[in-house]
């Protein structure tokens, strides 16, 4: 009888490399998990050869064929399997009624997966006997291994049906039946199994722990483990089946059995590492994965599990440098290709990810975890329509809750809002439950004005567990409360997000505000403050470098905890001993600038320069950071540069005009923005920005259709919104400047943006107090624009209310501590015209003239910050 995992030491070798994938994961379905678990440990340990098995049955009537027979088996054991197939054939001819005959064939076509041949030779031992068990097994075990499991099912219930004791009918049955996920049905036929032995008491205990009969599983593990308490295959094996079932304690336990009987073995210490990690006992783990590296230091699978292990603690910067070392040793490792692609997302390099997870996606097309993964990273890096196909892709492979959020979270970020709660919706019908989708529908509700359904969303998606927009959620759920009034319910949930969120910030601004209205003085101080220091640091943003797994692999990277905490003193020394990373250079050209020592920025930009050779990515990069520094002459350069590398590039044209539109030279960025492809010049970005350039340069009719057309693509989107009514203010029509304000409003109620735009055209319309409560209300809703204060206090100063005018200017500069500009020249003004005779007591109202120049200012103030 041919046995189901006869001769699966290859299929070994081919799946050594997934067993670090982590419970939960996409890297295999359950008929392949445990039948190669299984099929492992009896080829290694307890394998009986299928042709020794095959001579029982029928008795062969001629000894010249059964002496053919065994120099055929004798061939299969030197692995000859076309000796074998000619020795075989010899026989057949000598004898062609021999069972035993055909059942050697078949086992070795299905060896040499020949499986037609092989089926040919099981059927015609059949019609020479139809109640043949070992014929039976011997073609559903071929069945098997062609992954066709309703007919190997169908042939050992067949030959159950002729002898319902036989022992390799129930145990294949019970291994067909497990790896098929009904392990409660797989325990009756393993019980059947008579006489036990190790190999048929390992599965069942497998199927025990399967079925969630953990206490008769982990007994019999017991029993086995004190039975062969010197064998150290039975103990390994038995880690084996524990590991597998997520039994990690006792699985831990098992493997130190095994590495204290025989020491220093590889295969041993990787799955203590493994089950030690699961358990996040680090110190074990990492000093027993770290002795399978010296056995075997180049071994690109102990290298993947103590960088899995590293990554599980943070260890980024150690976790990569293996994994680019597992790498070179092995190029189409897809676990390896994996987790260094998340470890490099998790760096915000996901422009050096992408490759990554398009070459894994290459390897395994169907492999859901990397379309996921590829999505997510197009999605971060602006590719939004290579997302779009990504998750697609993703739906049809597993769809799934998680795969519907992420198709939503694409259509929510290009602000199609109703496209988006499609998605999130047909989430939830897989999984009521599901955070991410409960969290996406509040987030639409509350930006639509739909407190209520909003506040139901977001409750619901805080009893998700587990949640990965939780602080999200709280600040969401808070600021909702905070509008309603309701202080005293939003300040718990305020509480929770400034301790859960990556970016608190925003969370310790409201928290202070609640804590004021609530008169908790001395907490709102406290939490005032810490926003404060949190708005000093930099923005978190994608890297742009291509090199970034070299720098890794020449140990240059600096840690990704350690990245903004870093003074211009630590920067310094980490250049001076690795002058040749980029992104070192990167980060000393940033603080640089945001100590306001240009020169010393620009010197250090042309060293990378150099040193990068000016590549597209590197050039765009350095554009867009000099660009938000405001250094708009030394942008132009890099993307002129970028379109020199490459010429065909829309985003190094569209980044170029956007660099003379902030520089004001608006017929270059026209001119520029007319090179851009047909096709994306249908882009609503592309469309808002030809819109701004249009209305500057007093095209105001071209202005407003195309700001139309944009706002029509991208409805939520409230800065095409804004920048629509400033056009039209532009053309002299505040009246449809205010209308296209209030439509918007009624898509975006809590947009800060919003109510400034109506707050100057209160401010034309002559309505000082509608104005104020507008002004006051876009201070509220942006604390950290610069734009809302800056003209809620010259409307102050307009109107004659120069104390207001100044506590806006102090709230300012507390809440922005880069402080306005022309902040001083303000000043200035406010002292003499405090000294000034005859200040009146009430607002005094605006005259036209004054009206007109407000609303310049407010222009200018609009083109640094829109």
């Amino acid at each position: 009888m041919m046995q189901l995992f006869t001769r699966c030491a290859s299929a070994a070798r081919h799946v050594r490399g997934v067993d670090g994938v982590r419970p939960g994961g996409v890297g295999s379905d359950a008929l392949r998990t445990v039948a190669v678990m299984l099929w492992i440990a009896v080829a290694c340990f307890f394998w009986l050869p299928a042709a020794g098995r095959a001579q029982t049955g029928v008795a062969s009537s001629s000894r010249p064929a059964s002496d053919a027979f065994a120099r055929a088996r004798a061939d299969m054991g030197r692995d000859d399997l076309a000796g074998a197939r000619a020795e075989v054939q010899q026989g057949l001819k000598l004898d062609p009624l021999s069972v035993p005959g055909y059942n050697l064939l078949g086992i070795i076509e299905t060896q040499d997966k020949n499986f037609n041949s092989a089926s040919e030779a099981f059927e015609q031992a059949l019609r020479l006997d139809p109640k043949s068990t070992e014929t039976h097994n011997n073609l559903a075990s071929s069945y098997f291994q062609q992954q066709k499991v309703d007919l190997a099912r169908s042939e050992y219930l067949t030959a159950l049906r002729i002898d319902p004791t036989n022992r390799d009918a129930n145990y294949n049955l019970g291994l067909v039946l497990l790896a098929e996920g009904r392990p409660a049905e797989a325990i009756t036929y393993f019980e059947r199994v008579t006489p036990r032995d190790p190999a048929s008491e390992m599965s069942l205990a497998s199927a025990y722990l399967a079925a969630h009969k953990t206490s008769q599983g982990l007994a019999l593990v017991r029993k086995l483990s004190a039975e062969d308490s010197g064998d150290v295959r039975v103990q390994f094996l038995l880690g084996t089946v524990l590991l597998e079932a997520h039994q990690y304690e006792a699985a831990e336990h098992q493997f130190e059995v095994a590495d204290s009987l025989r020491p220093e073995n590889y295969d041993i210490l990787c799955k203590l590492g493994q089950a030690a990690s699961e358990l996040k006992h680090y110190a074990k783990s990492e000093g027993a994965l770290g002795r399978a590296v010296e056995l075997k230091p180049d071994s690109p699978e102990a290298l993947y599990l103590l960088a899995r292990d590293y990554a599980d603690q943070r260890r980024d910067s150690d976790a990569l440098q293996l994994l680019v070392r597992a790498s070179k040793l092995a190029p189409e490792n897809t676990d390896v290709i994996f987790l260094m692609a998340r470890l490099a997302m998790l760096e915000n390099y996901y422009e050096d990810a992408i490759p990554l997870l398009e070459e894994g996606v290459r390897l395994v097309p169907k492999r859901a975890d990397f379309h996921a993964a590829l999505g997510e990273s197009y999605l971060a890096a602006g590719k939004t329509d290579q997302a779009i196909r990504e998750f697609n892709t993703l739906i049809e492979l597993a769809p799934s809750a998680g795969a519907y959020a992420f198709m939503g979270l694409c259509y929510r970020e290009l602000g199609r809002f109703d496209e988006a709660a499609k998605y999130f919706t047909e989430g939830l019908k897989l999984d009521p439950r599901n955070g991410a989708c409960l969290y996406n529908l509040g987030y639409i509700a509350s930006r639509r004005g739909r407190a209520q359904e909003a506040e139901t969303y977001l409750t619901r998606s805080l009893e998700a567990n587990p949640n990965p927009n939780e602080s999200d959620a709280l600040l969401e759920l808070g600021s909702l409360k905070m509008a309603g009034k309701k202080y005293q319910e939003a300040l718990p949930l305020l509480q929770r997000a400034v301790k859960t969120a990556s970016d608190p910030g925003p969370a310790y601004y409201k928290l202070a505000r609640v804590e004021g209205a609530l008169g908790m003085n001395a907490a709102a101080d406290r939490d005032l403050k810490i926003f404060q220091t949190l708005s000093k640091g930099s923005t978190n943003v994608p890297y742009p470098f291509q090199h970034f797994f070299d720098a890794v692999n020449q140990r240059a990277e600096l840690p990704a905890q350690a990245r903004q905490k870093l003074d211009l003193e630590g920067i310094l020394d980490a250049v001076q001993h690795h002058p040749d990373d980029p992104r070192n250079l990167y980060l000393l050209a940033e603080t640089y600038l945001q100590l306001r020592r240009t020169d010393e920025a620009l010197k250090t930009v042309r060293r990378l320069d150099e040193l990068s050779g000016q590549d597209l990515r590197t050039e765009l990069g350095i554009g867009v950071l000099l660009a938000r520094f405001r250094l708009y002459p030394e942008a132009i350069e890099h993307f002129q540069a970028a379109l020199t590398a490459d010429q065909n590039s829309d985003e190094a044209r569209y980044d170029l005009a956007d660099a003379y539109f902030n520089a004001h030279d608006y017929a270059n960025a026209l001119r520029i923005m007319e090179q851009i492809s047909s096709g994306a010049q249908n882009d609503d970005s592309y469309l808002a920005l030809l819109g701004d350039v249009d209305a500057h340069l007093g095209r105001s009719d071209d202005a407003v259709k195309t700001l139309e057309r944009a706002v029509a693509k991208n409805p939520d989107n409230d800065q095409y919104q804004l920048l629509l009514a400033l056009a039209l203010l532009r053309k002299g029509s505040p009246e449809q400047a205010e209308r296209a304000l209030r439509a918007a409003l009624s898509r975006s109620p809590n947009s800060g943006r919003i109510y400034w735009g109506l707050g100057v055209v209160s401010v034309i319309q002559g309505n000082s107090a509608q104005a104020e409560q507008n002004l006051a209300k876009a201070t509220e809703l942006l604390p950290n624009w610069q734009t809302t204060w800056s003209t809620l206090g010259i409307f102050y100063f307009d109107t004659g209310q120069i104390s207001k005018a100044r506590e806006t200017l102090q709230r300012s500069k507390e809440l922005n501590p880069s402080g306005l500009a022309g902040a001083s020249r303000i000043e200035q003004l406010l002292d003499r015209a405090s000294t000034e005779p005859g200040i009146p007591v009430s607002p005094q109202p605006l005259s036209p003239e004054s009206r007109i120049q407000f609303l310049q200012v407010a222009l200018v103030l609009a083109d640094q910050a829109v």
